[in-house]
């Protein structure tokens, strides 16, 4: 399927574009996920031993719960950072490639 932009242009007139460096989502999501986890372990293995559980029961619970804040602190953090490198972005000129006009059909 071709895609066209919205305003037609010819090949040799100049686009200006945004351009800047964002982040990857799941690289944030995932390391809050994995240092939320570690500190929820780290909660139930050092708390106080529990009548009702036992524990590596009550650190896996707080592996859980830490490791769900952990994905959502992350999620704020990457919004936060994508808009400081939002900030950060500029404008270029880009030229668009002209279109293959060769009208012998696919070659192959």
């Amino acid at each position: 399927m071709e895609q066209h932009p919205a305003t037609p242009s010819s090949a040799d007139q100049p686009i200006e574009v945004q351009v800047h460096a964002s982040p990857k989502f799941w690289p944030f999501v995932l390391t809050f996920l994995v240092i939320g986890a570690l500190i929820g372990l780290i909660v139930g293995l050092v708390g106080e031993p529990s009548e009702e559980y036992s524990r590596a029961s009550a650190s896996g619970f707080f592996a859980m719960f830490c490791g769900g804040l952990g994905v959502g602190i992350g999620a704020v953090v990457y919004v936060i950072v994508d808009r400081v490198t939002m900030r950060k972005s500029s404008n270029h000129l880009a030229v668009p490639l002209a279109e293959d006009t060769d009208s012998s059909g696919p070659q192959g």
